[in-house]
């Protein structure tokens, strides 16, 4: 999604939530800094000869991540041939923790950073590239974990151009992982664990009592909206575009 189509939804979406857009700017800036200073980013067209014209497995971390990915495992043998890797796999945050206990490490993670970042930090050791998203919600945990994790790929949501950041538009963990794949000429996606209903996991929101339970109001809502772009990128993209049942 181009930056001028990405600012019509970013105002609707910052009205609704009523969300300080000058926050997503300062947000921004910091993630470029950090990165700046750390050198420890990757160039754009590392994430392009990983996607492009590849199928793209991408799990979020809905009420059916576990069943889609023993759905995976069942279906990658068949696809991928010896010494020719022909998918790649793309965690949304809290997702990371489901592949990581079935010994799957992603090809890249995109993460505002408030899944487990146990996992992060051990699937990033293993080769994993990180994409962080600044918004003006994350700005401590950008200060935090940036310096830390290489590899990285930062990303933010305020519709200007930012050198040495990517903005291709997406509001959610898991419908960024979509936009990022169109971004870069994924072949076909594959999507699996994006629900998009009322109910979430402690995959995604680790702090709630049971395995599953109803979100709240704002993150019924956030997931309205990922459903939303995720289906104006089906419509409007060049990627094929499946859920996993």
């Amino acid at each position: 999604m181009e930056i001028n189509n990405w600012k019509t939804y970013y105002n609707k979406i910052m009205n609704d939530f009523k969300f300080n857009k000058e926050d997503d700017l300062k947000s921004a800036y910091i993630l470029k800094d950090i990165i700046n200073k750390e050198q420890n980013n990757i160039s754009t067209d590392i994430l392009k000869k990983i996607i492009e014209n590849k199928e793209i497995y991408i799990f979020g971390a809905g009420p059916s991540l576990k069943k889609h990915i023993n759905q995976y495992l069942k279906e990658i043998n068949s696809k991928n041939k010896q010494n020719d890797k022909i998918t790649v796999v793309i965690a949304a945050d809290g997702a990371t923790k489901a592949l990581l206990e079935k010994n799957i490490i992603p090809d890249i993670i995109v993460s505002d950073l408030d899944g487990d970042l146990n996992s992060i930090y051990y699937c990033n050791n293993k080769g994993s590239i990180i994409v962080i998203h600044a918004h003006g919600d994350n700005i401590n945990l950008i200060k935090e974990h940036t310096p830390k994790l290489k590899n990285i790929m930062g990303s933010y949501q305020y519709p200007i151009e930012i050198e040495n950041l990517i903005n291709y538009g997406g509001f959610t963990d898991g419908d960024r992982c979509c936009f990022l794949a169109e971004k870069f000429n994924g072949k076909k996606l594959i999507l699996g664990g994006m629900d998009f209903g009322e109910y979430i996991t402690k995959y995604s929101r680790p702090n709630i009592k049971n395995e599953v339970e109803k979100g709240d109001e704002i993150k019924i809502k956030k997931l309205k909206y990922g459903e939303e772009l995720v289906k104006w990128l089906k419509e409007n993209g060049n990627c094929k575009i499946e859920f996993m049942k």
